[in-house]
Order: C-alpha cells, then sequence, then structure tokens
C-alpha cells in the first residue's frame, strides 16, 4: 500500500459512495501520463487492446483477458496505451471491501500488492465477465430484497474464481521455486499474526527459517523486504478500520491491532502512510460526507 504522493490524482467514481459496487464497461483511465490512485478495490479486467505502466514505479504490462486486483492506495500509471484499449472495472467501496475481507479471511489478499496481474485465458476471462455482469445487474437493483448479501456472495464467487485460475496458472507456470514459496507461506501467515507481532524474527521462526536468511529470499523474490510486507498488511487493516469502525476511537483500533499504546499505533501508521491515523480518518469521513 504506497503512501499518496502529492502529484497522484485520486481516481473517485462518486457511484460507490452511494452503491457497495459498481461496474464500468467500456472504461479508459482518464488520467494517462499522470499518477493516480484509488481509495476503492477495483477489479481491472481487460477486454480489448494493450497498455504499459507503472503499478508503484515498478513497471507492468496488461492485454486482453488480463485481470488485476488493485487494492487502495497504490500508485499506477498508464504510459504506452493502444488505441482500443477498453477495461471493465468492478469498484468495490472501503467499506465494503471491510465486509469482504472478514468474510474471508483465508484470503491472501497480500499478494494481489505485490503481483496484481493475472493473465487468464479468453475462456477464463469471459467466464468472470459473464459473472460481473450478473454482479453489475444486482447492483444496480436497488429496491431488491437481501441486495447487498447477494452482492457479497457474488463478489466472493468472482475473487475465488480468480484465485482458482491464479493458482492453476502459477502451477502451469511452475513459479513454485523456493522463493516464491516461502513469500507465499508468509503471506498466509499475515491474516493470523499480524495482531501478535510485526517483527521479522517471528514470522522466520513460525517458517522455521533464520530471520537473516527469511529477509534475504524475501527480498530476492519480491523486491522488497519482510518488514515492508508485514507494514502493508497491518496498515491496510488499519485503514479499514479507520473508514468503517467509527464506534471505535482510534486508541481502540490501536489496540486491536496489537499496539500499547495510541502514540506507537500513531507513529508507526505516519512512518508507513505518511499522515497520522487522526487524519486520515478526519479525511476519510470528509470524503464519505460529499
Amino acid at each position: 500500500m504506497a503512501s499518496k504522493n502529492k502529484g497522484a490524482q485520486t481516481f473517485e467514481v462518486p457511484e460507490v459512495q452511494h452503491q457497495d459496487v459498481v461496474v464500468l464497461t467500456g472504461f479508459r483511465f482518464p488520467y494517462f501520463g499522470i499518477e493516480f490512485v484509488s481509495d476503492n478495490l477495483v477489479i481491472n479486467v481487460v477486454n480489448r487492446g494493450a497498455s504499459k505502466g507503472y503499478y508503484d514505479k515498478k513497471p507492468v504490462f496488461v492485454q486482453k483477458d488480463d485481470v488485476s486486483v488493485l487494492l487502495p492506495n497504490h500508485i499506477c500509471l498508464e504510459q504506452d496505451t493502444t488505441e482500443d484499449y477498453l477495461v471493465t472495472l468492478v469498484v468495490i467501496s472501503p467499506q465494503f471491501m471491510e465486509e469482504i475481507t472478514k468474510k474471508t479471511i483465508h484470503r491472501n489478499y497480500i499478494a494481489y500488492h505485490y503481483e496484481p496481474t493475472s493473465r487468464l485465458t479468453a475462456e477464463q476471462c469471459q467466464s468472470m465477465l459473464r459473472l460481473i455482469e450478473i454482479i453489475r445487474e444486482v447492483s444496480e437493483m436497488q429496491e431488491m430484497t437481501h441486495q447487498h448479501e447477494m452482492l457479497l456472495n457474488l463478489v466472493d464467487v468472482l475473487l475465488t474464481m480468480l484465485e482458482h485460475y491464479r493458482f492453476e496458472q502459477e502451477k502451469d507456470a511452475k513459479t513454485g521455486s523456493r522463493g516464491y514459496e516461502v513469500y507465499n507461506r508468509f503471506c498466509n501467515l499475515l491474516p493470523t499474526y499480524y495482531q501478535a507481532s510485526r517483527e521479522v524474527c517471528f514470522y522466520a521462526e513460525k517458517l522455521h527459517l533464520t530471520p537473516k536468511h527469511f529477509s534475504k529470499v524475501i527480498y530476492e523474490s519480491t523486491g522488497h523486504t519482510a518488514s515492508y510486507w508485514i507494514d502493508q498488511h497491518v496498515t491496510l487493516q488499519a485503514q479499514q478500520m479507520l473508514r468503517s469502525r467509527l464506534d471505535m476511537s482510534i486508541q481502540e483500533i490501536g489496540y486491536y491491532l496489537g499496539f500499547a499504546d495510541m502514540s506507537n499505533f500513531s507513529r508507526y501508521f505516519k512512518r508507513v502512510t505518511g499522515i497520522s491515523p487522526r487524519q486520515f480518518r478526519k479525511d476519510a469521513m470528509k470524503k464519505g460526507g460529499e
């Protein structure tokens, strides 16, 4: 989760303030050549064409049938896009994302921080698009009974389907190198233990590795340190709670996340995101009220 820099535009979908999920078809991002971020979870399906750019300063290339899961607050940049480039977007509000996260604590969301894009077959992509069309129809039926619960289940199925395709893709490509295996196991540990410890040595011990070797493997596999990934997971959880758990004080959220006191939580959050948790909540509430 990258901090927003001052030059980045915010990609906003006003409808998502009043709906849990918004589906946009035949879409082109309006910020060509300009860095932009999103406060929402965005699932991006490439319908046609191709695009080159950067994701948190890392070069990326997407083409027809690619599906990307863009978690909030990452910096994106389109630099070279074909004229026919069009995408379908599923834009999910922070509050709805919080519910999905609680519903599916087993899901390895953090892997999308490092590699958001899955390269699917045409048949796999069409299967996802058919489900997205159902999601769109349900999201637009404002008077439908149990609409919220239906959308939760449908988005859960969509993400589960993508995880299955992603797993098959990785298995077929034989990417199960030692480094990738360690990183994947590390990602699976974080949702269970992030409240208990933010120390690299804790996770190294869980994986039966020395801290030095563990740190080296993670850095060589991902280009980021193990501490970076721990920080990303903790602050993602913190941001979700600061937005959605208005019944909890910032101090209570800090305690829930495993911080001994308010000052430690504030210093940690500001170091990773660039702003204090109090300012983040204030900005989120202001944006929610607009």
